[in-house]
């Protein structure tokens, strides 16, 4: 197995720019978030996310940079944040070539290059 971990690391390689976060590694994500067999490893996350200030939007800056996709529920927020933290999270998901989308109406969709959102 150590050819597909070669492999995994050369598709993936690791950005050098994102710190580790907070919450745990992937490998932390994958062994916590593993479901049995019959549906096998999960490959991408999307993370749940409800901050009450602005200050909270440092977090999730470092989930975007790692390439996973947030939900962004904005519900609890003030009102004169809410607006801040969305422009800032814009200009996160921006410069690494992903997209936000407004699912409703304080609630966001911030997904990388990789995930694309398409509404019908």
């Amino acid at each position: 197995m150590k050819i597909l971990e070669d492999i995994k690391n050369w598709l993936f390689k690791p950005d050098p720019d994102v710190d580790d976060l907070d919450e745990g590694t992937a490998e932390d994500y994958e062994r916590d978030y593993q479901v049995g067999e019959s549906i096998g490893k999960i490959d991408a996350f999307v993370i749940v996310v409800k901050p009450v200030h602005f200050n909270e939007v440092e977090k999730l800056c470092k989930h975007i940079k790692s390439g996973r996709a947030v939900l962004l529920n904005l519900e609890k927020m003030p009102a004169e944040e809410r607006q801040r933290t969305v422009d800032f999270l814009s200009g996160v998901v921006m410069a690494k070539d992903g997209m936000i989308a407004r699912v409703y109406q304080n609630v966001f969709i911030c997904a990388p290059k990789n995930i694309g959102i398409v509404e019908e």
